[in-house]
């Protein structure tokens, strides 16, 4: 692959990418190469190449004789990215209990900070950023960059749903409790009440997310979410 080609290709992927996981494209929804090149005035096969990588991310289906479509969930699959999650970064976190860098761990204290100030001005835009911003200082620490990407991949498969589940009332304010928790062990050097604080924090949002689901966004589909 050429030079310019692989800038197209993470041209298309950046583009496809940002309209799935913020609903630009809907669950379920069917795109073509032909479509994506057009809109973005380049070849379909950087647009393909773009396809292929988003398919082994979870984020694009191909339908023999349909084409791409868009992913679903289901609350099985909520229930397998947690069960991941919950494994990840419960390790990440008691491995990040041990960073001693001090630049770090202030700036970790900083983003905790950030994230109680979202919520009091009720901001869920903001603390969803101040979140991911806090949970990228622990990748940080923890200095795996492999479970990194394995965790940034699953988020973006439940973020759609993330962001209806931010917007929950009260839920914001009870996850800085959770968040503090575990943010407090790692500063203290506790790694073990650190894992089991965020196994506890992420069983909670499962939870949580299940419930928003089944209530909210189930009795108006049949075809997933």
């Amino acid at each position: 692959m050429n030079r310019e080609t692989s800038t197209f290709q993470q041209q298309a992927y950046d583009y496809v990418h940002n309209q799935i996981i913020n609903l630009g494209f809907k669950p379920g929804e069917y795109i073509t190469d032909a479509q994506i090149a057009e809109k973005l005035g380049i070849s379909r096969t950087p647009v393909r190449e773009a396809f292929q990588r988003l398919e082994k991310e979870g984020l694009l289906v191909n339908e023999a004789r349909k084409g791409w479509q868009v992913y679903t969930l289901d609350l099985e699959d909520i229930h397998e990215i947690f069960e991941l999650k919950i494994a990840i970064e419960g390790m990440l976190v008691r491995k990040a209990a041990a960073c001693q860098d001090q630049r770090l761990r202030a700036d970790l204290l900083e983003a905790l900070d950030d994230m109680k100030k979202a919520a009091e001005i009720k901001d869920p835009d903001l603390w969803l950023k101040s979140d991911i911003h806090l949970h990228n200082i622990l990748f940080l620490m923890a200095n795996n960059e492999r479970a990194e990407r394995i965790i940034e991949n699953l988020n973006d498969q439940w973020h759609r749903l993330r962001l209806g589940y931010v917007a929950l009332q009260g839920r914001t304010k009870t996850s800085i409790g959770e968040h503090e928790a575990f943010v407090q062990s790692v500063i203290a050097g506790d790694g073990e009440a650190a894992e089991r604080q965020m196994r506890e924090h992420l069983t909670r949002v499962r939870d949580d997310l299940i419930e928003l689901v089944e209530r909210v966004v189930m009795p108006y589909t049949s075809r997933g979410f």
